[in-house]
């Protein structure tokens, strides 16, 4: 008969251990998929070698390719999203006496670290030769336990194999369909809530209140004072192709930044980061999307298509490299602003004045050092040295305030001169109305530089949450409507 300790370490009839799936079921993700993510994301150069490491990777099969990725991007336990309700249950097992193993298709050099992080007795794991999934893990647990000598917990259709040869079944997140098929298995089987959300979170993913931002390709039309309907047509279709693109790349973005998003207080809740929705899938919607955005806007205009090719490019760069750049972020950033405004103009082959283009560059210059702005100023609140995926520091903090004030004035500054030049005689029967729209934006900014440079110790005066993008605070701030009402009623009043 074997020693307590050792009869413990196994598993008896008094004892039996409970084995748990990890991704999924441990935590909200999948290790492959974000193990790839990390490696674009400490090293962008290697999306270009990706598909021919993969390719190699596969000729040793699926376990194969796990290895190459576990080997080369290996996930520190602090940066997934993990399930309470199955952490609670491994801390009642383990209460109870009962060792706890980790069961996963995930390479065993990946699944090792939270093995130790939950106390685990051990692991079984993919090896680089077994893909560790379905019956092949039924058939590993059997010969490590014996036949219904074990508990699983599980969370999707494979781990019906597994069920089907535990002692108890538990399920993690299951729908209604497969939660059948599992207590069909077991009339005692136990569900417990898995991290997934519904179809609002699948929405939210996609960031829609950001597509808010293009409505800037309608700029110049307005501009050229143009009336017709068919031009607002073509550039809602624009506008359209925009979103569907932002909203892919906004997933790309999302998934590559899964650690630092992790480790923020507000950006921790995202679908993402928060394991609300599945990794694969979405990385498929994302493409599918940024595609479908492609191919619309160049049906509406190769010019346009062109402009929104750039875009995606653009936005590409920003999420695998150039956001963690100092400074070329937010010139990035602007750049983007820019782009919406110069696709706008070519659908409609509407030419854009250099004032107009110039002066929306800074303005938007403005805008994205306000964001990293705020953010500086909840990292100095934070007591944190640095942002996660940002190369700026707390101590930075002063002079990003500078810059964003000189790019903010330096608009002002355009919008003086435009207003002067001859051109602006030619569009407007009164242009000194103009002139009035200068102090409002003077003011607009200033609050705007004001709030997110405000901290803590501010007490209970508002200010610019640090997570938030300035334009998406202008559309809940009323005194920024009001403003803008101001302005429209300058510029109407010109005409």
């Amino acid at each position: 008969m074997l020693r307590e300790p050792f009869a413990r370490l196994l598993g008896g009839d008094d004892h039996p251990p409970l084995v748990v799936d990890v991704d999924g079921s441990l935590i909200g993700g999948d290790l492959l998929i974000e193990g790839i993510a990390r490696l674009l994301s400490v090293s962008p150069l290697s999306l270009f070698a990706l598909p021919f490491r993969l390719a190699a990777a596969m000729v040793r099969g699926r376990a194969g390719l796990k290895r190459r990725i576990a080997e080369a991007a290996p996930l520190p336990p602090d940066t997934l999203a993990w399930n309470p309700a199955v952490l609670e249950e491994i801390a009642a097992a383990q209460a109870a006496g009962r060792p706890v193993w980790l069961a996963s298709a995930s390479d065993a050099r990946a699944v090792s670290p939270l093995a130790e992080t939950v106390g685990a007795a051990g692991c079984l794991a993919s090896d680089g030769r077994t893909n560790l999934a379905g019956e092949a893990k039924a058939a590993a647990l059997v010969t490590r336990f014996g036949e219904r000598g074990f508990d699983y917990i599980g969370n999707e259709r494979r781990d019906l194999a597994v069920w089907k040869r535990a002692r108890r079944a538990i399920g993690v997140g299951l729908g209604a369909g497969l939660a059948r098929k599992v207590r069909a298995l077991d009339g005692e089987a136990r569900f417990l809530p898995g991290l997934g959300g519904g179809p609002r979170e699948w929405f939210r993913a996609l960031r829609p209140y950001q597509w808010v931002k293009n409505v800037l390709v309608f700029v110049p039309l307005v501009a050229a004072h143009e009336t017709g309907a068919g031009p607002y047509l073509v550039a809602a279709g624009v506008f359209a192709a925009l979103s569907a693109v932002a909203s892919g790349t906004y997933l790309l973005n999302d998934l590559l930044d899964l650690p630092h998003d992790r480790g923020h207080p507000a950006k921790r809740h995202r679908p993402m980061a928060a394991g609300k929705v599945p990794l694969l899938p979405m990385i498929g919607i994302g493409v599918a999307l940024a595609a479908g955005g492609l191919a619309l806007a160049f049906w509406l205009s190769a010019a346009a298509g062109l402009w929104v090719l750039a875009y995606l490019a653009v936005t590409c760069a920003y999420s695998l490299s150039l956001k963690r750049k100092t400074f070329i972020d937010v010139v990035t950033l602007a750049m983007l602003y820019a782009i919406r405004v110069l696709a706008g103009a070519a659908a409609v082959s509407v030419p854009l004045s250099p004032w107009l283009l110039a002066f929306f560059l800074f303005l938007f210059l403005a805008l994205a050092i306000v964001k990293r702005q705020g953010e500086l100023r909840a990292l100095r609140g934070s007591g944190r040295s640095a942002p996660g995926g940002r190369a700026y520091l707390a101590e930075d903090f002063p002079v990003v305030v500078a810059l964003g004030a000189a790019s903010g004035f330096a608009s002002v500054v355009i919008l003086t001169l435009y207003i002067q030049s001859p051109e602006t005689g030619e569009r407007y029967a009164r242009p000194e109305f103009l002139w009035l729209v200068c102090p409002l934006l003077l003011y607009w900014l200033g609050r705007l530089t004001l709030l997110a440079g405000r901290g803590e110790e501010g007490g209970g005066s508002k200010r610019l949450p640090g997570n938030d993008d300035p334009l998406i605070f202008a559309l809940q701030d009323r005194t920024s409507w009001l403003t803008g009402l101001a302005v429209l009623a300058a510029f109407a009043a010109a005409l």
